[in-house]
């Protein structure tokens, strides 16, 4: 009985000794936490890399649609040197996964648009946002000023560190109201397009 006894509360001495021993806790809250806050740096990493691109998209679309609207007539050297900036701007990794395009529109009194004018930089290699010129309310495009519309679009290809693993388009658009004059002219013919192409940060355009 004796001996039984004294097992007993040697087992039961080891059980409290094992409960109140913290050894390697902290590697075992380590190993459950890692992974998890792995994960959350990637994740974050990619949405702020992402973030970042779209607003650079953001602005190079307002300042592509900006300078357009600036002036009365654009060549073709005003377009390659207007679109040589807004890549420039927009510093993105390859300038062929960009697609620009800009357009120039008018309004006569029967409600009727008019495309005036419009350049494409890189047709297809993004997918441009869709755009119908007749949503324009009459406040902003009619008989007496026209508006100035630019897009641009990017494939963009994130970090694929762990959410987001296909490339996916970014775009945006902006309106304009022309500065100097009712309406923005391209070239010298009515309806004039021009087709550009991008090498690297430099534009070509016929």
């Amino acid at each position: 009985m004796t001996i039984v006894r004294n097992l007993k509360s040697r087992l039961n001495n080891s059980v409290a000794k094992l409960r109140q021993n913290e050894d390697g806790l902290a590697a075992i809250e380590f190993a459950i936490l890692a992974p998890i806050m792995v994960s959350m740096y990637f994740g974050l990493a990619e949405i702020a890399s992402a973030i970042a691109v779209d607003r650079s998209i953001s602005h190079a679309t307002n300042v592509a649609g900006d300078l357009t609207s600036q002036v009365a007539n654009v060549d073709e050297t005003d377009l390659e040197d207007l679109l040589t900036a807004t890549l420039r701007i927009m510093d993105v990794d390859s300038t062929s996964k960009v697609s620009i395009s800009l357009e120039s529109w008018s309004r006569d009194a029967g409600g009727n648009n008019t495309l005036v004018g419009s350049a494409t930089m890189n047709a297809g290699a993004a997918n441009l946002p869709a755009f119908n010129v007749a949503t324009v309310d009459s406040t902003l495009l009619n008989e007496t000023a026209g508006v100035v519309v630019a897009r641009v679009a990017y494939l963009y290809s994130p970090l694929k560190l762990q959410y987001m693993n296909t490339d996916f388009t970014m775009s945006d658009t902006f309106i304009l109201k022309p500065r100097r004059s009712s309406e923005v002219t391209f070239g010298n013919t009515d309806g004039k397009t021009y087709t550009c192409s991008s090498s690297g940060s430099s534009v070509s355009c016929s």
